[in-house]
């Protein structure tokens, strides 16, 4: 069954409202009409199944009919990578959301290639992850930050308790994801940082290294940032409960 976002606003009293551009998809492209069952979602992690009561010619009214349950992972992954060119960083976006990442942030590193993010792709990126949920069912939205670098991240982090920091690292032989999982214990949250195409230099190294990051292998290919990104992220969630 179809799953469409509504913002909570729009959500009360077990009533809930939807206007604008998904009005217009539900009505005039998918040509739901009173009566019909959806799946809606809210963003925050809630999920609903839903009737459609009323139609307008600028809304859609309907009631909640019942709660879905939807499971988070019980630790936070997020991803901490650099920014590929082009529609390679689309398809990043969407695949993370899909797989159930918590939250993307746009990195720049000594080696990034790209360096910045406009405010109208920021806005498209945030839409692609939108999206994703829609067609994946999941019920909250992976958040994208503004683009950072990558020692102001590390200032941050240092203070998280509870977390584990994993960069893949093509130099590192030994240390994998399923062999640094294996004993963690009362942690909340992981981050995996993704370097750019140049990869790390050595003073990112050095630095992290320092403050207890782990370093892990992907394998002996040297793979592009997108790949490694889903690659690493992928292992973290399957060796993780939900």
């Amino acid at each position: 069954m179809p799953h469409f976002y509504v913002s909570p606003q729009n959500i009360q009293n077990n009533i809930f409202t939807i206007e604008n551009e998904q009005f217009h998809y539900l009505v005039n492209v998918r040509r739901f009409a009173v009566g019909d069952e959806i799946n809606i979602f809210d963003g925050l992690g809630n999920s609903f199944l839903a009737r459609i009561d009323v139609v307008t010619k600028k809304q859609i009214t309907g009631t909640i009919l019942s709660i879905k349950t939807f499971h988070n992972p019980k630790i936070k992954v997020s991803l901490y990578t650099a920014i590929p060119k082009g529609e390679r960083f689309d398809w990043l976006i969407e695949k993370s959301s899909e797989i159930g990442i918590y939250k993307l942030i746009p990195t720049i590193y000594s080696r990034s290639v790209v360096n910045d993010i406009s405010v109208s792709k920021l806005e498209r990126y945030k839409k692609i992850s939108l999206s994703a949920s829609s067609q994946c069912s999941r019920a909250d939205i992976m958040n994208i930050g503004q683009p950072t670098s990558f020692f102001s991240i590390l200032d941050l982090l240092i203070k998280q308790k509870n977390t584990l920091n994993i960069l893949p690292w093509e130099c590192e032989e030994k240390n994998s994801i399923p062999k640094l999982l294996n004993n963690i214990e009362d942690i909340e949250n992981i981050n995996i940082f993704i370097g750019p195409e140049g990869g790390f230099d050595n003073n990112e190294i050095e630095f992290a290294l320092k403050n207890n990051f782990k370093t892990i292998t992907l394998g002996k290919n040297i793979l592009r940032v997108e790949t490694a990104a889903i690659v690493a992220s992928t292992i973290v969630l399957s060796n993780i409960e939900f």
